[in-house]
C-alpha cells in the first residue's frame, strides 16, 4: 500500500518478528515473577500456529467446493450486508460455512490476535492470567492465540452465537496433539448481549464488534469488561471502520476506569484523526488448505488488523514506547520517522553523525517501540 501524507496517516507495524529490541525486559519490576521471554514467546507462537494448521489439515478436506463456499464467505462480509436473518446469526451458520471459515480465515486470525496479546504481554510482564473468555470465538482461533502467549492459562471458556462454529472448533481442538490444546475448554453456545457466563483473567473478542448493530455496541464493549477481571483484548480488521470501533471502545473503556496497556501504553488521547486510521500487519504463511480455499497463488499474506489491550489498574509498572507512524523514509545518511509521543505525532530525523541511534533508526519498521536514543537524537533534528 503506498504511503500516505501526514494529512492522511495511515498506521502499520512489522511483521510478527521485529527487528527491534522487545521492551519487555525494560518494562518487568524487580517483583514481577519471571515468565517466558519475548523470544520464547515468538517460538510458542510459531509452533501453536504449525499446531493449528496441522490440525485444520486433518479435519477439513481441501474440496472443490471449499474454494466456492470462502468466496461466497468473504463477498458476504466484504458487502457489510447484514445476515438474511439478521445479526441473531452471523454469514457462519451451517457447518459448511464453518469449514470455509475456518480454512480461509483461522490462520490470519490466529496471527493478528498472537501479535496483538504478544505486545500486551510485553508491556504487561506481571500479568498471568489463568481464566479465559473468549466472546465470539468462532472456530477459537483466538483461543490457540492466547494459550500461546499465555501458558499459565488453564481455564478457558469460549462463547459463540453459531452451534456450527463450536462444533468445528471441538472437532479441531480435539485434532491437535501436543502442549495447547482446547480439548479441555468449556466450549458454550450464547451471544455477547447476553449476560456473559463468567469472570476471568483475560477477556478477548476478536472480529466481533463489526458484526453487531452499531446501537449494540457501547453495551456489549460494557458487558465485555465486566467480565474482565485483568485484561481485555479486542481486535478488529485494519479497516477505517475497524479502527473507529476499536478508537470508540479505547475511549469507554477509559472513562470506565480502565488503563490502555498496547499499543500505545496510558490512556492519552489518540492524534490520529479520520481519515487516517491505524492498524498493524501480521505476515503468515499460507498452508496448502488455506491457499486451495481463498484460490491464492502467493504463499504468504499480511493481516491488517486494529486492537487495543485495556487493563484494570494496578498495572505492572511498563515503558512507554514510542510507536513510529507510517513507514520511515530513509535517504543516503538519514532517517525520517513520525512518532506517537504523549498524545501527539512528531517528527524525527537522524542522520549518519548519530551514530548508534541513527543504526536502531534504520532497523526500524512500522509500529515498532522506538528506543529513548532515538528519540532525544532525533529530537535534535537531525543536520
Amino acid at each position: 500500500m503506498a504511503e500516505r501524507q501526514p494529512s492522511k496517516l495511515h498506521v502499520a507495524s512489522s511483521n510478527l518478528v521485529s527487528r527491534s529490541t522487545s521492551p519487555s525486559a525494560e518494562g518487568a519490576g524487580p517483583t514481577d515473577p519471571p515468565g517466558p521471554s519475548a523470544g520464547d514467546r515468538r517460538a510458542a507462537i510459531a509452533a501453536q500456529s504449525l499446531l493449528l494448521r496441522r490440525s485444520l489439515e486433518r479435519t477439513i478436506r481441501a474440496e472443490p467446493a471449499l474454494s466456492a463456499r470462502a468466496a461466497d464467505l468473504s463477498a458476504a462480509y466484504r458487502s457489510g450486508v447484514e445476515p438474511i436473518e439478521g445479526f441473531n446469526h452471523g454469514h457462519v451458520h451451517d457447518p459448511a460455512s464453518a469449514e470455509a471459515y475456518a480454512a480461509a480465515r483461522m490462520p490470519a486470525t490466529f496471527a493478528a490476535v498472537a501479535r496483538a496479546m504478544g505486545a500486551a504481554a510485553d508491556r504487561l510482564p506481571g500479568f498471568h492470567p489463568t481464566s479465559l473468555l473468549d466472546a465470539g470465538a468462532g472456530t477459537g482461533a483466538a483461543s490457540w492465540a492466547a494459550t500461546a502467549v499465555w501458558p499459565s492459562l488453564v481455564e478457558l471458556t469460549l462463547v459463540d452465537r453459531e452451534a456450527a462454529g463450536i462444533a468445528l472448533g471441538r472437532r479441531l481442538a480435539a485434532a491437535a496433539a501436543g502442549p495447547g490444546r482446547l480439548a479441555g475448554a468449556h466450549w458454550t453456545v450464547g451471544h455477547v448481549n447476553a449476560e456473559l457466563p463468567r469472570q476471568s483473567d483475560l477477556v478477548v473478542a476478536a472480529y466481533l464488534l463489526g458484526e453487531l448493530p452499531a446501537s449494540e455496541m457501547d453495551g456489549a464493549v460494557a458487558r465485555l469488561w465486566a467480565a474482565t477481571t485483568g485484561v481485555l483484548v479486542l481486535v478488529e480488521p485494519g479497516s477505517r471502520a475497524g479502527f473507529e470501533r476499536i478508537r470508540q471502545a479505547r475511549a469507554a473503556l477509559i472513562e470506565a476506569g480502565g488503563t490502555v496497556a498496547a499499543p500505545c501504553p496510558g490512556n492519552d488521547l489518540c492524534p490520529i484523526e479520520t481519515p487516517a486510521w491505524c492498524h498493524f500487519l501480521a505476515r503468515l504463511d499460507r498452508s496448502p488448505l488455506q491457499r486451495r480455499a481463498k484460490t491464492a497463488q502467493r504463499s504468504w499474506e499480511d493481516e491488517p488488523f486494529s486492537y487495543v489491550a485495556v487493563g484494570r489498574p494496578p498495572l505492572p509498572a511498563a515503558p512507554l514506547p514510542r510507536v513510529v507512524l507510517g513507514r520511515p523514509r530513509q535517504r543516503k545518511g538519514m532517517v525520517e520517522l513520525r512518532v506517537c509521543l504523549d498524545g501527539r505525532i512528531e517528527e524525527r530525523t537522524l542522520s549518519r553523525r548519530d551514530g548508534p541511534a541513527w543504526r536502531a533508526a534504520r532497523d526500524l519498521e512500522w509500529g515498532d517501540p522506538v528506543p529513548h536514543e532515538v528519540l532525544e537524537a532525533g529530537r535534535r533534528g537531525g543536520p
